[in-house]
């Protein structure tokens, strides 16, 4: 799919920018589907020496988290916290390089505490992006354990819900009527957002009799009934 700027992407960038540029930490949060992975591939993308890893609940521990930064910097290894931690410091000490955290509302307390260790050792920026739960758990409403952790955000950004234009730019290649993308639009706003619409667009463009028919709102709705089981 063609990348198309939107506000979603030009939030994500400009938070991810900084935090490499500062050496700080950035917080991005949003409901699913909005697009944050996506966006961060992207800059990853044109950015081969960043760092990112995509957690899984099972990775939720200062171990899990620092085992797959050592797997994705080319330094596989396994042992105590502290011996991960410290490899981790010494590599970006020699080599500076940002760290993307994707669905960093995974991590535990203590890991959010040793990633944000690992930022002050190093100064090295980095990224954690997650649903609104990570801004939660963050914030710690008001919680003093949480007060260092916080305060040691530089930058945070709420990735709010695709607006019309931006539901146009992303689908701009289709060249679709105004009634598709007003549809499309209805459809981000849904659960499942952006990455709903990508998905019953790739259905609907197989419902097409062929590639030189163009798209219209009735390959659109018939993919939806199909991904939704109504048909």
């Amino acid at each position: 799919m063609k990348v198309s700027r939107t506000n979603a992407l030009d939030e994500i960038t400009m938070a991810v920018s900084f935090a490499e540029a500062a050496g700080d930490i950035s917080l991005i949060y949003g409901d699913a589907g909005l697009g944050k992975t996506f966006s961060l591939k992207e800059y990853v993308r044109s950015h081969p020496d960043t760092v990112y890893v995509e957690l899984k609940d099972c990775d939720k521990s200062t171990k899990g988290v620092c085992e797959k930064i050592l797997a994705c910097i080319g330094k596989e290894q396994q042992g105590l916290d502290r011996l991960l931690v410290d490899s981790i410091i010494e590599f970006l000490r020699n080599s500076p390089r940002l760290i993307i955290i994707d669905e960093a509302q995974h991590l535990s307390l203590r890991a959010l505490e040793n990633i944000r260790a690992i930022n002050d050792a190093t100064e090295t920026g980095v990224v954690l992006c997650g649903n609104p739960t990570v801004y939660d758990r963050m914030h710690g409403r008001g919680q003093a354990h949480f007060a260092q952790l916080y305060s040691r955000i530089g930058i945070r950004r709420h990735i709010m819900e695709p607006s019309l234009e931006d539901v146009a730019s992303i689908f701009e290649a289709y060249d679709l009527d105004k009634e598709s993308v007003l549809y499309l639009h209805k459809l981000a706003l849904q659960r499942g957002g952006i990455r709903n619409c990508v998905k019953v667009l790739n259905i609907a463009l197989q419902l097409r009799a062929s590639e030189k028919e163009p798209l219209n709102i009735e390959h659109l709705q018939a993919a939806y009934r199909l991904r939704n089981g109504e048909q």
